[in-house]
């Protein structure tokens, strides 16, 4: 690719919006997305694993070795299972 297209592309992504380019509605869409339990228990797990890594740091296993990234976010996709199936439970003895 020569510098001169790469040049022009650049110099014309510097240049300011048109005014009418600035007033035209901006729609962006995205795709709604369901909420299945799976969605649901990763959703819980992002949430938890912050509180867990700060919880495990400095931990090591019974190699001696320090507890690793993978480990804590395997431990916090066990609880928020664990959390997604008790709330299951409770609306299931709701009903």
């Amino acid at each position: 690719m020569s510098h001169d297209a790469i040049n022009s592309w650049v110099n014309n992504a510097k240049k300011p919006i048109p005014a009418a380019a600035k007033s035209a509605a901006i729609q962006v869409v995205t795709r709604a997305q369901e909420q299945t339990r799976g969605n649901l228990i990763i959703d819980i797990a992002e949430k938890i694993r912050p509180y867990l890594v700060k919880m495990f740091e400095g931990v090591r296993d019974e190699n001696g070795m320090l507890l690793q990234q993978a480990n804590v976010r395997g431990i916090a996709l066990n609880v928020a299972q664990n959390i997604a199936k008790e709330q299951e439970i409770k609306i299931k003895l709701k009903n």
